[in-house]
């Protein structure tokens, strides 16, 4: 009776290797996810499994942060013996930065948070009629943009509406046709002519403009110059 009680454990436990393995025997295990874990977890997690680690180096990552590890030897899901050793390697972060959103900040502001991401200034004021002045207005690459630490952004900053430039309306009146539009011209306005009847003016007579003159208009402006007729 006891000789057919061992030979059935035998064969159970022959079946059991069959099924798991090695690890049947506790001779290996299953190498599990350690990317993006701290180091603590890693080890805790490997010495449940009878494993060991070793922090090879640390390397740049764009996908985990810095302090985590981002590689691992062997592989997740790997089979090994008990008591060996998976390397590992930990995150210094990633060399590239995000440009930040800061539209409608001041220079300052953004001179700062930019050097604070370890990227470069090179600023150019604009005339802008949205943006206050001294404020930003774009960056260039564009807010969310990835760059390489050390690149160089393009800072536009508002120097506020472009001035207008303007001219001094000449006098028109009392002067013949040609007269007037040259010195409307000169003062780098347009000069429009209308043909009005009049009878209190001689035919020809130039007696009427607007805008006035000595009035200031912005260059280009149109001063409006009345002719008198008799015809209707």
């Amino acid at each position: 009776m006891k000789k057919i009680t061992v030979g059935v454990l035998l064969v159970l436990m022959f079946a059991a290797l069959i099924v798991t393995g090695c690890d049947g025997l506790g001779r290996t295990v299953e190498v599990p996810d350690l990317t993006k874990s701290t180091l603590e977890n890693a080890k805790m997690s490997l010495e449940k499994r009878g494993l060991l680690i070793y922090v090879v180096e640390k390397i740049e990552s764009d996908d985990v942060e810095e302090g985590l590890i981002c590689k691992q030897d062997p592989l997740l899901l790997s089979d090994v013996r008990r008591g060996s050793t998976v390397k590992v390697w930990l995150s210094t972060g990633s060399s590239k930065v995000d440009i930040p959103a800061m539209e409608k900040a001041s220079l300052n502001d953004v001179l700062r948070k930019l050097a604070e991401l370890e990227l470069y200034s090179n600023v150019e004021f604009v005339y802008s009629y949205e943006v206050a002045k001294d404020m930003v207005i774009s960056l260039d690459p564009l807010p969310g943009t990835k760059v390489e630490k050390n690149s160089y952004v393009k800072v536009y900053v508002s120097m506020g509406a472009e001035p207008v430039s303007t001219a001094v309306v000449p006098k028109a009146t009392r002067m013949s046709k040609s007269a007037a539009k040259a010195a409307v011209e000169k003062a780098g306005l347009e000069a429009k002519f209308i043909y009005r009847v009049s009878t209190e003016y001689y035919e020809g007579t130039i007696y009427y403009q607007t805008p006035k003159s000595g009035s200031v208009v912005p260059i280009g402006s149109t001063v409006t110059i009345y002719i008198a007729t008799v015809l209707d």
